[in-house]
């Protein structure tokens, strides 16, 4: 059978290793996809330093692909051979260069004008962003600005947004989506660096993360504010972020909720959302939302992230992790080209 060259964490805590494991076949249902990119996300260091969540072991790790379907199974109609596809993992990972899928919903097709490496960096951000504003507000997975996904999206006209984080991979699709959804003012938080980067995304304003401290977010911010989202997810973000916005708005974080008891106890509305469409009880909202991903790409109301390509293949995974955990990387993606492993 023929092999290919994966990445495995040999056990919690334990280290990556590149070995060979039998490609996979597409049985009944099911789709192969060759992975031409791969974006690299904090999870994918968070989940080998603190072994939280994965319970099999040895595991391959990384949610974001995207690349061309290799072959299908039997009853697939929704895919042909040679399609070009983006897709968020969430069971079995995709260190690889090959990889069976079982859950069809969670593909999409991509525009000719999107290229794999801008796809990859799509999912996990896009959906975070995407599930806290648009997620099901009664169902408590976002502020339900648009839980059917119409299009056109109900405007928030007149209303402001605030980004912690604008220049994050979270926060640049929290911009995009706030312009969608008419917001009139979105204020970004973000090095001054970024600023003109997230204008031309839609942001209208900022504050310097360098000229106001994170915990001082609230005495820089006037005016009522509906939405505070928080891409940081830090304790400190997760703490003002209810500080600043409104008593009747919502305040969002990228991560569970590490506030203090007392912190938690304040009357306001607080979501930590998820990257996942399909969490349980939520799974209309998800292919809801997957059914207009390729449309947001093609009337580019979303672009992806920059992006800088790590050189070496599934070598580079390491290298890149690295990075990211000490907050090496701000304002782009990094993506893994896993066919040019060495």
């Amino acid at each position: 059978m023929p092999t290919q060259g994966a990445l495995f964490l040999e056990k919690a805590k334990g280290n990556f290793i590149l070995q060979q494991r039998d490609i996979p076949t597409a049985p009944a249902g099911e789709i192969l996809v060759k992975i031409h990119a791969t974006a690299l996300n904090p999870i994918d260091w968070q989940l080998q330093k603190y072994a939280f969540f994965l319970k099999d072991y040895p595991a391959i790790l990384g949610t974001d692909i995207a690349g061309e379907v290799e072959a299908v199974g039997k009853g697939v109609t929704e895919f042909k051979k040679g399609d070009r596809m983006v897709s968020l993992r969430t069971t079995a990972h995709h260190f690889s260069s090959t990889l069976s899928f079982q859950n069809i919903k969670l593909q999409r097709l991509i525009p000719d004008s999107i290229s794999f490496d801008q796809a990859a960096t799509i999912p996990v951000a896009f959906l975070a962003a995407v599930t806290g504003l648009f997620g099901e507000n009664l169902k408590g997975i976002g502020a339900g600005l648009n839980p059917n996904v119409d299009w056109p999206a109900p405007q928030q006209t007149g209303q402001t947004i605030f980004v912690i984080g604008g220049s994050t991979s979270v926060g640049q699709y929290v911009i995009q989506l706030a312009k969608f959804l008419g917001f009139t003012n979105i204020i970004a938080y973000a090095s001054q660096k970024h600023h003109s980067y997230l204008a031309e995304l839609g942001a209208t304003g900022f504050i310097d993360r360098a000229a106001v401290p994170l915990d001082r977010l609230d005495t820089a911010v006037s005016g009522p504010v509906e939405i505070v989202f928080d891409c940081v997810s830090s304790v400190e973000a997760q703490e003002v972020a209810p500080k600043i916005v409104s008593p009747e708005g919502a305040a969002i974080s990228v991560n569970e909720d590490e506030r203090s008891e007392e912190a938690k106890a304040k009357d306001k509305t607080f979501f930590a959302v998820f990257a996942t469409s399909f969490a349980a009880g939520h799974e209309v909202f998800g292919e809801r939302l997957w059914a207009k991903v390729e449309r947001l790409l093609e009337e580019r109301v979303i672009q992806p992230n920059r992006l800088e390509v790590v050189p070496g293949g599934l070598r580079g995974v390491l290298p890149g992790l690295k990075r990211l955990e000490n907050n090496m990387v701000s304002g782009y993606k990094l993506v893994v080209h896993p066919q040019e492993t060495e």
